[in-house]
């Protein structure tokens, strides 16, 4: 293909951006190649190497997008919301909905492995901590006497199971049957963790018992 230079370097990123964004909205990531993505853009897959650095940092700059697209409708949702058990709840059905809109994108920014031998960069690895931070804040706002750590790892572990039901929704089959839709599974998870969360801890780490 003959070289261009119909953009500036910063044109070319968003052109390829908006054409990856595009693409994966319709097709899975193993349908995308770099040669693929730079006939789309009407460049040498060498112009889009130098562009972004490798393939692999062009993926990471469409997953960087996606990650922020999905922290603005998160905290969107829950900017004037009162009650953390609400938030935390709308911020699970944000993931669940992007999940079904976009299954392609929201795999390919969860899924997609880098070598062992690279650091994910501090770009990357804040925009995620981005979104374990609104489940932190809402964690927080509770009344459970937690310490940071515990909320620093709960929130962790609170997304993670928001995460997985995601991922099933967004692979599809799983959840049609009509008794478990993927609300359904979020409510219960969720009222559930929040359940064993709130319960207030006795000395020596036991758990209060009735009767």
């Amino acid at each position: 293909m003959a070289r261009r230079n119909d953009h500036t370097r910063d044109e070319l990123q968003r052109l390829t951006l908006k054409v990856v964004k595009d693409f994966l909205t319709l097709y899975p990531p193993q349908e995308m190649s770099l040669r693929k993505v730079a006939k789309l853009i009407g460049y040498a897959p060498a112009t889009v190497i130098n562009t972004f650095g490798s393939y692999g940092d062009l993926l990471l700059a469409a997953n960087a997008e996606t990650l922020d697209e999905l922290h603005s409708l998160s905290a969107a949702a829950v900017r004037n919301e009162t009650q953390p058990r609400t938030a935390l709840r709308k911020l699970a059905r944000i993931y669940l909905a992007y999940a079904r809109k976009y299954p392609h994108r929201w795999h390919l920014a969860f899924e997609h492995r880098i070598p062992d031998q690279k650091v994910l960069p501090e770009w990357q690895k804040s925009r995620i901590d981005r979104l374990f931070a609104l489940f932190a804040e809402q964690l927080s706002r509770t009344g459970a006497r937690k310490s940071l750590q515990d909320i620093h790892i709960a929130s962790r572990v609170l997304w993670a199971g928001v995460h997985g039901i995601c991922l099933l929704a967004a692979g599809g089959a799983v959840l049609q049957e009509k008794n478990a839709t993927g609300e359904q599974m979020l409510d219960m998870f969720l009222n559930s963790f929040l359940e064993s969360y709130t319960q207030p801890v006795m000395k020596g780490g036991n758990l209060p018992t009735s009767g």
